[in-house]
């Protein structure tokens, strides 16, 4: 088991964000997490990258509880996350921006071989021609695919995509769908997408599906038949997924 939430429960004031969540994934596996706005994926990216602390539950990575673990201390086990809204460090290149992401996650580089190793991804998520330019220059699109490169230049187990695919156009999101599934299959990494529209994405991806709604877990299962579940199709999306 790579990763594994038991009772993961968070609060903000009398709000509960995320209630008795329980999820288990496994090395290699394609999961959807999608729901409504305000449904609670964020909050729960959030307590899986440690950003937050769970008031309730308990958080395992391959065996070892993590529930209390910063980011900083999750990083280098092999856990890594992109954002909705990109964060890179606008002053620095593009290839230091991803640089980073190999010095501080699992690979643990030095700066040669960190470089090296931005480089390899740039290359993978098309921006290598963009590696000198300063992050602060790029178009939305193109700091969204830096953040990627980052990601998979910390070499994870467990990657959570955070609305990556948003905003997109078609032809884009099918190219990144096919690039996602190419490393997860080579590299054999977790990979978790949080979505909140693009249901034709996720299918094309996901092969299993975790639908939340108010906090919990409504639904999960094979990806098609939750999404085309009548509870699913009554709370969230109106129609079925064909």
């Amino acid at each position: 088991m790579l990763l594994k939430l038991e009772n993961v429960t968070k609060r903000f004031g009398g709000l509960v964000a995320v209630d008795r969540m329980n999820l288990e994934v496994e090395m290699g596996e394609a999961i959807g997490i999608v729901g409504p706005n305000g449904s609670g994926k964020t909050t729960l990216y959030n307590l899986i990258s440690g950003v937050y602390m769970p008031d309730e539950g308990r958080i395992f990575f391959e065996g070892r509880n993590i529930t209390n673990l910063p980011p900083h201390k999750r990083a280098p086990l092999g856990l890594a996350r992109t954002f909705q809204i990109p964060r890179p460090f606008g002053s620095a290149t593009v290839r230091e921006n991803v640089a980073i992401g190999a010095m501080f996650g699992r690979a643990n580089a030095g700066v040669d071989e960190a470089m090296n190793i931005a480089d390899e991804y740039l290359r993978m998520v098309g921006i290598y021609d963009l590696r000198n330019k300063e992050a602060k220059f790029l178009t939305p699109l193109e700091k969204k695919l830096m953040e990627l490169a980052r990601a998979l230049a910390m070499k994870p187990k467990l990657l959570l995509l955070d609305e990556l695919l948003a905003g997109m156009n078609p032809q884009d999101i099918g190219k990144i769908i096919e690039l996602i599934k190419k490393v997860k299959e080579e590299e054999n990494i977790a990979v978790i997408s949080m979505v909140e529209h693009l249901m034709h994405a996720i299918t094309k991806f996901a092969e299993r599906v975790v639908v939340m709604h108010q906090g919990k877990k409504l639904i999960e299962g094979p990806t098609l038949e939750v999404l085309n579940h009548p509870k699913v199709v009554e709370v969230y999306l109106g129609k079925k997924v064909v």
